[in-house]
Order: structure tokens, then C-alpha cells, then sequence
């Protein structure tokens, strides 16, 4: 116990410089860099405190929100799932936990979404009722996610 007692007290704090972003802050105008804090990465401006700016980092999916046509937007729950919603939220409540592809169910006319199963990747109709699946995966795969 002594000898982590000691460690702690010889140990310099490690300084990570910050990584500028191509990100204009909405206050001062600087250009924000990316920070770490307990809820992972996020944009900062650098002329902290006298700006306290500072934003999520969103990833935008090149599927639009079937409800109300904006873009749909890689999230996470507090315990690191994945989830889609839309950027209009609260206006628009569209979520979805599988990736959109884009498409409608030509079954039922429910959005399809991307899934992973046993025997690979595949499209399938997000109404439980329909059951409707098609073995190939379209657009909106996770290569379509900008940052």
C-alpha cells in the first residue's frame, strides 16, 4: 500500500495537447478543439473561461428521418448503446436502435433497417408484424456516417 501511496505523490500529471477542429465557435469565433471528458470527446472553445462554448460531436447518417425528412444522427445512451434519432429532436421523435436504410418495406411500407444476424448482414422490415428480409445490405451502412 505504501508503495502506491508513493506512486501517487511522484507521478506527473500527462498533459494531451488539444486537436483543433475545423469547428467556428458560435460566441467568440475561435476555432474549437476537441476535449475529453467522462462522457467521451466533445468540442470545447479554446478561450475557456472567458468562453464557455462548447458541443456534442454529431455524426450525421446519409439517410434522411422518415418522419420528417431531416437528418438522422448516430447517438448514444449513457451506457454506450447506439441509437439513431432525428436532428429536429424534440420536434421530430423519430428513433430507431438498427440503422435506416432509407427504403420502405414493399410489404407493408415500414421503414427497413440494417442488421447483423448469425449468417451476416442483411435488410429487414422494422414493423415486428411484417417479417419482410432481404439478404443484401443498401445504403446507410455505417461507411455512410460522416462526422
Amino acid at each position: 500500500m505504501q508503495d502506491v501511496e508513493k506512486a501517487s505523490e511522484t507521478i506527473e500529471k500527462v498533459n494531451v495537447p488539444d486537436e483543433v477542429s475545423d469547428v467556428v465557435c458560435d460566441k467568440c469565433g475561435a476555432m474549437m478543439v476537441y476535449k475529453m471528458g467522462r462522457f467521451g470527446k466533445f468540442l470545447a472553445c479554446p478561450n475557456f473561461p472567458e468562453c464557455r462554448n462548447t458541443k456534442a460531436i454529431v455524426e450525421k447518417i446519409n439517410v434522411p428521418c422518415p418522419k420528417c425528412g431531416a437528418a438522422l444522427i448516430k447517438r448514444k445512451t449513457k451506457r454506450g448503446k447506439v441509437f439513431y434519432g432525428c436532428e429536429k429532436y424534440p420536434e421530430c421523435d423519430f428513433v430507431s436502435w438498427d440503422m435506416p436504410s432509407g427504403e420502405n418495406c414493399p410489404k407493408c411500407g415500414a421503414i427497413m433497417v440494417n442488421k447483423v444476424g448469425p449468417r451476416g448482414k442483411y435488410v429487414a422490415c422494422s414493423n415486428k408484424d411484417c417479417g419482410y428480409i432481404e439478404r443484401s445490405v443498401k445504403k446507410g451502412t455505417e461507411n455512410d456516417v460522416e462526422k
